[in-house]
């Protein structure tokens, strides 16, 4: 059976608008003079941190055929939306290429629905949540343009381990109280692009990014079927976010 993510449409226009929204004034006040922060580049070294918003998504795949057909029938993931704050070291390589280290704490969830079916027949939706608060320490390459007044667009890629803190309070719940189980430990690629605008005082920045599980983080247990439905899940984590550097 064949899955898919439930990502609405009013969603998807609710970030682009919000981008819009944010972008507009800076494109408009980036290209105005005087030049802001005119030998900003030329330092080796800057620090900073950023603040966004994020939503968990994940890559699913439920076994074919289904292993208990007679309880559990089918499932999606419900994308979510959460947070993050994280500090930022950046250190220039070349002209156009900049290193950076950005140490970060992501907080959200992740909703599992379930269709079963029950002994009278009857189809039914349970639902589950799974809180995430990843510590994340993503090393990534910044390539940037040639900066066009206060104005410098770029591409970001690299990659990140991850570590969810939720676990630890997981550990508080019993085993036959838990519906399913994911993986503490994450390794992840990340792609992404932004906007710099040089302020008077500081550089703001406005990224978008998404990161991508390289591992199945999926916990099998044949003995609960909720668990046992899923073949492979990885994350996949969407971000907005601020800099400020």
């Amino acid at each position: 059976m064949k899955t898919h993510l439930l990502i609405t449409n009013r969603r998807k226009e609710t970030i682009l608008l919000l981008l819009m929204v944010v972008l507009f004034p800076f494109l408009s006040f980036s290209q105005q003079k005087p030049l802001n922060l005119p030998r900003y580049d030329e330092r080796r070294i800057h620090f900073g941190f950023n603040l966004g918003y994020n939503q968990f998504f994940a890559l699913l795949k439920v076994k074919d055929p289904l292993p208990q057909p007679d309880k559990v029938i089918g499932m999606n993931i419900e994308a979510q939306p959460g947070f993050q704050v994280g500090v930022i070291g950046d250190l220039k390589l070349f002209e156009y290429l900049r290193l950076r280290l950005s140490p970060t704490i992501s907080f959200g969830d992740r909703k599992f629905n379930f269709n079963t079916i029950n002994s009278k027949g009857e189809h039914k939706i349970e639902k589950t949540n799974i809180e995430a608060i990843y510590l994340e320490t993503p090393l990534e390459l910044k390539i940037q343009a040639k900066r066009w007044r206060n104005f410098r667009p770029y591409i970001i890629a690299g990659g990140k381990y991850c570590y969810d803190l939720a676990s630890l309070k997981k550990k508080k719940i019993s085993e036959e109280d838990m519906v399913l189980r994911v993986e503490n430990n994450d390794w992840m690629y990340t792609l992404g692009a932004g906007f710099d605008f040089y302020l008077q005082y500081f550089k703001l920045g406005i990224e978008l990014k998404s990161s991508f599980s390289l591992t199945n983080m999926h916990i099998a247990e044949r003995h609960k079927p909720f668990s046992n439905i899923i073949d492979t899940y990885k994350t996949r984590i969407f971000y907005l976010s601020f800099t400020f550097e």
